[in-house]
């Protein structure tokens, strides 16, 4: 149904990465770009939902911005902003 969701390209949030689904979470299996730790665990809901838990780190981020098609390109540049500020305030703090 594509007037629900935009098509997906993971090399977008996760350039260079192995990635490895479990249960329902999306493992990145390297340090993500932003500042996560390899073994983070992700995951996105069809209205542009977005979560994370970085075990190692001791985060997690959830945003749920509630907007529809799916993987919406400017809610997914908020979601990576978002990650990205708590990982500089991580590292600042």
């Amino acid at each position: 149904m594509p007037q629900l969701s935009n098509d997906v390209d993971f090399s977008v949030p996760f350039p260079n990465q192995d990635l490895k689904w479990r249960l329902s979470f999306l493992i990145n299996t390297q340090p993500g770009v932003v500042g996560s730790s390899a073994g983070s665990l992700s995951w996105a809901g069809l209205a542009n939902t977005y979560y994370w838990l970085d075990p190692t780190r001791r985060v997690t981020g959830v945003i749920l911005i509630q907007i529809l098609p799916g993987t919406d390109p400017l809610a997914g540049r908020t979601y990576g902003q978002f990650q990205a500020g708590v990982y500089k305030a991580l590292a600042s703090g």
